[in-house]
């Protein structure tokens, strides 16, 4: 039986080669687990601006030179 891949978004892809996971995320964020999954797994999902403030934040420790376009498509 084949898998079908799923679409991840490019949230989900940063966490995943930085070695982190969701739960690492919502404890350094301070924000609910069930928003950080669904922005996770949802490419399509676009958070509110004090959401992307609190991720960068979070991830700026990990990674200083993260912009917002790394994590999502700003149209």
């Amino acid at each position: 039986m084949n898998r079908v891949e799923q679409k991840r978004s490019k949230l989900s892809i940063w966490l995943e080669r930085h070695n982190r996971d969701t739960d690492w995320l919502t404890r350094t964020s301070g924000l609910e687990r069930k928003t950080v999954e669904e922005l996770a797994s949802n490419p399509n999902k676009s958070p509110r601006m004090i959401t992307i403030r609190k991720i960068l934040y979070a991830v700026k420790r990990v990674d200083p030179s993260i912009k917002v376009s790394d994590l999502w498509d700003m149209n």
